[in-house]
């Protein structure tokens, strides 16, 4: 049975401008609200705790989005079901995926919590202050808790991904940035310490999954009654194995390098990082959620053989990512200095030119990255990100090692950038041209 209407080519293009619009009002509201953060945290925090403060929240945000690769399986066979209308089908394999993720979610609070109270995380960020390193247990122990309540609760984010309701996340991702801010604001003006501070950074990434969780079971058939057949998941861990690298991959080049950075430069240098990656980096999640809703759409055209849509939206993100993502980096990067003494004023901290300018082509490969990559997830065709990335993640480690002590916050921004560069960026390029001319010869369709 097909769905009247879902899926024809009126209903793509307004359910991507749709969710694409939301997604970016949403974390529009969660930047501003990340903005008016900082110096709040700053001002109560000082310089090495705010270092900390963001470390430690770089690691709940990767934590909690790493689910094994299962959440994009599921959202790429989700999608396909709903595009042929298999709507039962989809809301049972919803509920199997979603047993397999409370597995995960169990394993990230075992394994957290062992690290909150046996981990050495004083020695391993280099903390002097004793009473900053008395802190540490407690404020992992509520990043690993949140991250691990975070995971099942994702399941309903794919769900609403895979029925091109990304606006949903938009929606919700915005209220959770005003309850964030709140939060901080509470902690500093009762004069919270770095726990508190901790709490109030899990609001955003738990409130987002949970209320579309609650909105997806009011409206009925996806997490709810029980529907039959109960498909088979038939490949679906091999599936999921493809996600996994480049899920990791994503995390370790995004919100994992503050934690490197207070790994091998110390808290300071991961303060400085976070202050500048929270306006390159708003840029490059702005690009990321306006293009999010192209892979279900790739998904989808996939499903139905249908080649010119697949390259037309391709072309259409690659032009918006230069035109928009890469432009903006480069025209923010002259002006940071002057745009962080507005925003914090006496509390920039110091950093070499170096560092603003490696940060910001950091941020503008991976931006050049993004719709390739979207593709082949959305294809099925990740296998080549997964080979890749574990070239690239074992290769930025090492360099991390023999770089960061030497040049500092510089050296690790320069071991991740080098492996992408080199290697993940080009392949997977290539691989996304290849897939979309194999789809065009297997369809007949003309190039365009």
């Amino acid at each position: 049975m097909r769905v009247p209407g879902l899926f024809s080519p009126t209903h793509r293009w307004r359910a991507l401008g749709v969710g694409a619009v939301l997604l970016i009002a949403g974390r529009v509201v969660v930047a501003i609200c990340g903005l008016v953060q900082v110096p709040i945290a700053l001002a109560h925090l000082g310089t090495e705790r705010f270092g900390v403060w963001v470390a430690l929240t770089g690691l709940l945000w990767t934590v909690s989005g790493f689910d094994g690769g299962i959440g994009f399986a599921l959202q790429n066979r989700l999608a396909r079901q709903i595009a042929q209308g298999k709507q039962q089908d989809a809301a049972a394999l919803a509920r199997r995926g979603l047993r397999r993720l409370y597995v995960v979610g169990l394993a990230v609070a075992v394994g957290g919590g062992a690290l909150a109270v046996w981990g050495e995380w004083a020695n391993w960020f280099g903390i002097s202050d004793p009473g900053l390193a008395a802190e540490m247990p407690s404020a992992v122990g509520v990043a690993f808790a949140a991250a691990a309540i975070s995971v099942p609760l994702s399941l309903a984010t794919r769900v609403a991904a895979a029925r091109q309701q990304t606006w949903l996340t938009g929606f919700w991702s915005a209220i959770a940035g005003v309850a964030g801010l709140i939060a901080v604001s509470a902690a500093a003006f009762f004069h919270g310490g770095l726990f508190s501070f901790m709490a109030a950074a899990c609001v955003l990434p738990v409130a987002p999954h949970a209320a579309t969780w609650f909105h997806l079971r009011r409206t009925g058939v996806w997490l709810g009654a029980r529907a039959e057949p109960d498909p088979s998941d038939a490949g679906l861990w091999s599936e999921s194995a493809a996600f996994f690298v480049p899920q990791l991959g994503a995390a370790f080049n995004s919100s994992l390098v503050p934690t490197l950075m207070a790994f091998f430069a110390g808290p300071a240098a991961a303060a400085t990082y976070g202050v500048l990656q929270r306006v390159f980096g708003l840029v490059l999640q702005l690009q990321s959620l306006s293009l999010q809703p192209t892979w279900p759409a790739y998904t989808h055209a996939a499903a139905r053989g249908d080649a010119l849509a697949a390259r037309r939206i391709f072309n259409a993100s690659m032009i918006g990512a230069v035109a928009c993502g890469v432009a903006t980096l480069l025209v923010l990067a002259p002006f940071m200095s002057d745009i962080l003494r507005l925003w914090l004023g006496v509390m920039v901290p110091d950093f070499p030119l170096t560092l603003l300018w490696s940060v910001a082509g950091w941020h503008v490969v991976q931006g050049l990255g993004q719709p390739p990559a979207l593709l082949l997830n959305g294809t099925g065709h990740a296998s080549l990100v997964a080979i890749t990335g574990i070239a690239g993640i074992v290769g930025s480690l090492g360099l991390s090692l023999w770089l960061g002590p030497s040049w500092g916050a510089v050296g690790v921004v320069a071991a991740l950038a080098i492996p992408y560069v080199v290697l993940n960026l080009p392949l997977v390029t290539w691989q996304a041209i290849r897939v979309l001319g194999h789809m065009g010869e297997l369809t007949g369709a003309a190039p365009s």
